[in-house]
């Protein structure tokens, strides 16, 4: 009984995600928490295959996203429902403009949060969120990538013959208070980083680029009773301490060729380095485990350590579609 309805799963999975037309397909797609050694779980994952995406096109297209939420849930929530309808709506991605699409969701993003931040509540001001996504046009095999902050997405290409993971790459950038490009940004804008316990910070944050967070923000950094004011350098002129500009990259995929994309909060990749995981991955999936259960094994391992952070982790494996 269990074999019939896992068999039938699989069916209604691919006739989901499948068409002889598209230049790659998803094979499968899961994902997986842990809210390891943290009071709650500010983390949240985003799976929208092609058929539950909120656009027009008629290229079938999915999208795939970890937020790490840091402050509360509010904003890593708010991104987990809005932030794909926000990128549909947006008038670059009807003309295909996908990276401008991208950075113009994530800044509306931070708009919403602003006026919710003036007529609601203060919360937006100390609540924020790391990002890290993925779209892909399957019918055009298109993969852009984006990250704020240091929630990741890494590639890989699986053997045609063996399934054993090669070319295994990270497609996004740490955003880091230390990184001297982000230190000078900072610091031209106002701002400073310190050393605190060995790890450098803009204010109480170990990132440099989020959503949320307004208090690092123009213009409520502006204010002269806000707390932003202890990662201020001086008096003059603010401007945007943490950013909510994006690393964003876009791949072409071969219909020749399989792939493995997993895509990451920090509470995995700090436990775990990129080749490790991806080779675990695969490991797991030779076995026989979807995707969705591999996701929570690598998740539930990463949280179960001393002092552990939120975990969450996204597998999809994509195939081409001469592959």
């Amino acid at each position: 009984m269990v074999l019939a309805h896992r068999a039938l799963r699989d069916k209604l999975f691919q006739d989901t995600v499948m068409s002889n037309t598209d230049a790659v397909t998803i094979f499968d797609a899961g994902a997986g928490q842990s809210q390891g050694g943290r009071n709650f779980q500010e983390d949240r994952c985003t799976v929208i295959l092609p058929d539950q995406f909120p656009s027009k096109s008629k290229d079938k297209i999915a999208f795939f996203a970890v937020y790490d939420g840091h402050g509360s849930g509010l904003v890593s929530e708010h991104l987990n429902q809005d932030l794909h309808h926000l990128l549909a709506q947006r008038p670059e991605f009807e003309r295909d403009d996908w990276v401008g699409a991208i950075k113009a969701a994530l800044a509306d993003e931070d708009h919403i949060l602003l006026d919710r931040f003036k007529q609601e509540t203060f919360e937006p001001a100390i609540s924020g969120s790391t990002v890290a996504m993925c779209c892909i046009n399957l019918t055009k095999g298109e993969l852009f990538v984006s990250n704020l902050g240091d929630s990741h997405v890494i590639l890989a290409e699986r053997d045609l013959r063996t399934e054993h993971p090669y070319h295994i790459r990270r497609l996004t950038e740490a955003h880091k208070p230390e990184i001297p490009s982000e230190k000078a940004r900072i610091e031209e804008a106002g701002g400073a980083v310190v050393n605190r316990s060995g790890t450098h910070r803009l204010g109480s944050l170990n990132m440099s680029r989020a959503l949320g967070d307004l208090q690092y923000k123009n213009p409520v950094n502006t204010f002269t009773d806000n707390t932003a004011a202890d990662t201020s350098a001086g008096s003059g002129p603010r401007g945007n301490f943490l950013s909510n500009d994006p690393y964003t990259s876009q791949r072409s995929l071969h219909t020749d060729r399989r792939y493995l994309l997993v895509v990451v909060s920090d509470g995995v990749t700090d436990r775990v380095d990129d080749d490790s995981l991806v080779k675990h991955v695969m490991k797991l999936s030779m076995r026989g485990k979807r995707t969705s259960e591999i996701a929570q094994e690598i998740a539930t391992d990463s949280a179960s350590r001393p002092h552990s952070d939120n975990a969450s982790c996204i597998v999809v494996m994509l195939d081409g579609q001469g592959s």
